[in-house]
């Protein structure tokens, strides 16, 4: 599962936001998927030497070495990016579209403009977190309601109903966003299994807190996935239960308990887009088939600690056409 949606949403994701058909479902150019796997899946202990003096310089220096997948997607985004400069802006409104017209002037003087290296890291930036975290987030909760099957019937039943009620042809999308039980399923997949284990934080200014004082230019490091499992604040914390986002219980909880996007203004600006991805995605298949334990599938799962959460050896499980 963890394979097939990662060509799902990097499709998605290079389709929406660059309007390039990469045709990954139908295999072609795997390259690109590889080399982004490459990035995402290095290992938690490499990321940690970022934070020390040089650290930057060591992964130059063993990029120039091993031969570097950032490089290869820095040289694919920038030939996109070449490409639409020639063809000049063509109303397609995807994201590349709107950044190229930000670096532009208009008639009424100069406005922000974006530099091209700005672009380039914008872009890659929304193509390596954009399909990741969408992939983790359907393959984890794929995973749980294969592990509780009355959970996937309960679910199933609910998106039926809501697609067998709509009258009005309402877009699938609207549909997806108000099937209440569908949003507290994905939240507890996240919450158990949260795309990014952890974000940083620069403390802009010292401060003081219980005694402990903080120095400006200090990282400060959010430790989500400690904080989804912490039994002062979650009941049963390692229980897979949706429930416990819809109710009076959901609202007992402080706001930043639950933190799979991030939270103020640095929040992950694709989180609306990501959730309507994952939804959609979700009411099409569970439609479609049903999922299964198979004597592959690992219990419990063993987790890739990389840029983001992610299950080691994939999740393999049995699909049963409904």
């Amino acid at each position: 599962m963890l394979d097939c949606f990662s060509k799902l949403t990097l499709e998605i994701t290079l389709s929406t936001a660059f309007s390039v058909d990469a045709k990954m479902q139908t295999g072609e150019n795997t390259e690109i998927l590889e080399k982004a796997k490459a990035v995402l899946r290095m290992p938690y202990i490499v990321l940690q030497t970022a934070r020390l003096p040089f650290g930057n310089l060591y992964f130059r220096l063993m990029a120039a070495l091993r031969g570097s997948q950032p490089a290869y997607l820095q040289a694919v985004t920038s030939e996109i990016i070449k490409k639409r400069r020639q063809q000049g802006i063509t109303g397609r409104q995807d994201l590349l579209e709107f950044m190229m017209m930000a670096s532009e002037e208009t008639a009424v003087g100069k406005i922000s403009r974006l530099t091209d290296d700005e672009i380039l890291a914008q872009s890659l930036v929304f193509f390596l977190d954009g399909y990741d975290t969408a992939n983790n987030t359907l393959t984890f909760t794929l995973y749980h309601l294969v592990l509780h099957p009355d959970i996937q019937d309960k679910l199933r039943s609910e998106i039926n109903e809501a697609m067998e009620t709509n009258v009005r042809k309402t877009p699938l999308f609207e549909i997806a966003r108000n099937i209440e039980y569908l949003d507290c399923v994905i939240k507890e997949a996240q919450r158990l299994c949260p795309p990014a284990a952890q974000v940083g934080r620069e403390c802009a200014e010292d401060f003081d807190l219980n005694g402990i004082h903080i120095p400006a230019g200090t990282e400060i490091v959010i430790p989500i996935y400690v904080m989804h499992h912490d039994p002062d604040a979650w009941e049963d914390p390692e229980k897979f239960d949706p429930e416990r986002f819809r109710g009076p219980g959901k609202n007992t909880r402080h706001a930043f308990q639950f933190l799979p996007f991030g939270a103020g203004p640095r929040q992950c600006i694709g989180m609306t887009f990501a959730l309507m991805e994952i939804k959609i995605a979700l009411v099409k298949i569970l439609m479609k088939f049903k999922f299964v334990l198979s004597p592959e599938t690992q219990v419990p799962l063993e987790i890739h600690p990389g840029l983001n959460l992610t299950a080691k050896d994939g999740v393999l499980v049995r699909v049963l056409a409904l």
